[in-house]
């Protein structure tokens, strides 16, 4: 055999085994091998008819629930007039959501929230907003109550080059805030190619001080949901390509991270939010298939799961457990999910419901 066709073939065989590699990873990460039990333990039933409702907050000390809505399906340069901030009812989340109105910008399309509590008990709510012209920014405002009614009041709009594709953000101050970038590459872009279907490790969470933004943690495919604990000492992010939850240790004044471990998970992870005794909540997706056929269709929603993950004294997770499981016939494709004393609510980035599931 000459020396050429040799050297060929052996490249040929490189490039092969290569693309087989991504081939495997990829099909691997959309869940092409995972199957969905289904788990429904409690009495479900649906509440809050909101297109979207991607993410959620509950403050229970006012009896409220703030929901982030945005029509998904809308086309980019015509965005839903409905798109914003809703209040539910805690005790009786049957009740029509009540839109925000006060305080928010004239074009305002959410996306992840987050709400923080003060010492004194002063609230500051922030929110992700996507503009019609590929922009993005935080804006944050602070929460307040009259006669049980919630009241915005807008304090800032936080902007910059780091903000590329902004997912989810967790408030540790009334001004500063982690905040995950799904994709730091243009969408059409090779990059973009390279993040979605080579499950690329590029994007990255930022920190915002109070000045500034700074890059926090980089190398990861697809970080979606953050969550820091009460104490501020430890982080979590959820890795939706990656299909795993990664713990870090936090020094609280500077913010800085320090990673400690990670769990896989068989799913495409969402928000993150922690019951009672300090354990993770987690949303999630096992199809990416499905998720892509449910934002064409409305009429094919996805799966939806929920998982429990524990963690041991260090904050490092070590296990979990499948706390809700659907074909998707409940709640199409599970974004959110946080308790609410022995009840819990699931959200969606694309179904038009919010879902309450009680004991039996």
């Amino acid at each position: 055999m000459r020396p050429l066709v040799r050297s060929g073939m052996t490249w040929l065989a490189v490039l092969s085994v290569v693309a087989a590699f991504f081939v495997i990873r990829w099909v691997t990460a959309a869940g092409f091998f995972t199957s969905v039990p289904k788990i429904a333990p409690n009495i479900c039933q649906p509440i809050a008819r909101l297109q979207g409702p991607e993410d959620f907050e509950i403050d229970a000390a006012h009896d409220a629930v703030i929901v982030s809505s945005t029509n998904r399906r809308a086309p980019k340069d015509a965005p839903d007039a409905r798109d914003g901030l809703y209040v539910l009812k805690l005790s009786d989340p049957g009740t029509a959501p009540v839109k925000l109105t006060d305080g928010v910008p004239k074009d305002f399309h959410p996306h992840g929230i987050s709400l923080y509590r003060a010492p004194n008990g002063d609230e500051t709510l922030m929110a992700i907003n996507h503009h019609p012209n590929g922009t993005h920014s935080v804006e944050i405002f602070g929460l307040g109550y009259e006669n049980g009614a919630a009241r915005l009041q807008p304090h800032a709009s936080i902007a910059g080059g780091l903000l590329v594709s902004p997912n989810d953000l967790f408030a540790v101050g009334p001004d500063r805030f982690y905040v995950t970038n799904d994709h730091v590459t243009k969408p059409g872009s090779f990059g973009r190619f390279a993040e979605d279907y080579l499950i690329w490790p590029h994007a990255d969470l930022l920190y915002f001080n109070g000045t500034n933004f700074r890059i926090s943690v980089q190398r990861m495919a697809f970080p979606n949901g953050v969550y820091v604990t009460p104490d501020g000492g430890h982080l979590y992010v959820a890795l939706t390509s990656e299909r795993r939850i990664v713990a870090f240790s936090r020094e609280p004044f500077f913010g800085s991270l320090k990673e400690i471990g990670a769990l896989s998970i068989p799913a495409r992870l969402d928000n993150i939010s922690a019951d009672a005794e300090g354990r993770l909540i987690v949303a999630g997706r096992p199809s990416l298939l499905a998720d892509n056929a449910f934002r064409r269709d409305a009429a094919k929603p996805s799966p939806s799961e929920v998982f429990r993950v524990t963690l041991d004294k260090d904050g490092v997770p070590t296990g979990y457990e499948t706390i809700f499981a659907d074909e998707g016939r409940l709640i199409g494709g599970a974004s959110v999910a946080a308790m609410a004393g022995k009840r819990f609510l699931i959200g969606s980035a694309l179904d038009d419901k919010i879902l309450e599931c009680r004991p039996n």
